[in-house]
C-alpha cells in the first residue's frame, strides 16, 4: 500500500513540475534576476566584525568555516607511549585564519591543542588545558602567520581524541 502511495505522489509531483515549467509561471521565473549562490554571498562581505559576521546592506552574513583536513583519531595508548604528545604533519592554511579543533571523550581528562608555526619555530595559538566535554569540541585559532608558512597541530594529553584543522578566508 505504501509503494502505491509513493508512486502516486511521485507521479503527481512530476505532473506539477511539467505544468509549472510550461505555463505562465515559467515566463515569470525566466524574467526574474538570477540569485547568487549562498557560497558566493558569504565571500562578498564588506565589513567584518570580531565574531566573523559581516554587514552588507543591513543584512548579517557569516563567513564560512571550512575543514582543511581530518578528523584524525589519536588513541590514548599512542599519547601515553609518546610523552602525552601528538604532532601533525606540516600543512599550509588555505585561509587567513587557522583553527585547530579537538574532541575528547572522557569528562575527567584535561587536554590541550596548539598551532605551531614551523618557519617561525614557535607556537602561535594555544587553547590552554581544557577539561574535556564529550559532547562539544574545543578549539584554538590564529591569524599570526603568513600565507606560505607551514603549520602543525600539537595535541597534549593522554585521552583518545579526534583532531582536525579548519580555516576561514
Amino acid at each position: 500500500m505504501t509503494a502505491l502511495r509513493r508512486s502516486a505522489l511521485a507521479l503527481g509531483t512530476a505532473v506539477c513540475a511539467v505544468a509549472m515549467a510550461s505555463g505562465p509561471a515559467a515566463d515569470a521565473l525566466a524574467t526574474t534576476a538570477p540569485q547568487a549562490p549562498a557560497h558566493t554571498v558569504a565571500q562578498q562581505h564588506t565589513a567584518v566584525h570580531e565574531t566573523g559576521t559581516a554587514v552588507q546592506g543591513g543584512a548579517t552574513v557569516q563567513s564560512t568555516l571550512r575543514r582543511q583536513w581530518g578528523p584524525s583519531w589519536i588513541s590514548g595508548s599512542y599519547l601515553t607511549h609518546h610523552g602525552k604528545k601528538w604532532v601533525s604533519q606540516p600543512y599550509r592554511s588555505k585561509g587567513k585564519t587557522a583553527y585547530a579543533y579537538l574532541q575528547c571523550y572522557n569528562t575527567n581528562a584535561k587536554m590541550r591543542v596548539r598551532i605551531y608555526n614551523v618557519e617561525a619555530q614557535r607556537y602561535i595559538a594555544d587553547s590552554g588545558k581544557v577539561t574535556c566535554n564529550p559532547h562539544k569540541a574545543f578549539h584554538t585559532k590564529t591569524k599570526a602567520f603568513q600565507h606560505l608558512d607551514h603549520l602543525r597541530i600539537v595535541v597534549n594529553g593522554d585521552q583518545g581524541s579526534e583532531v582536525w584543522a579548519s580555516y576561514r578566508r
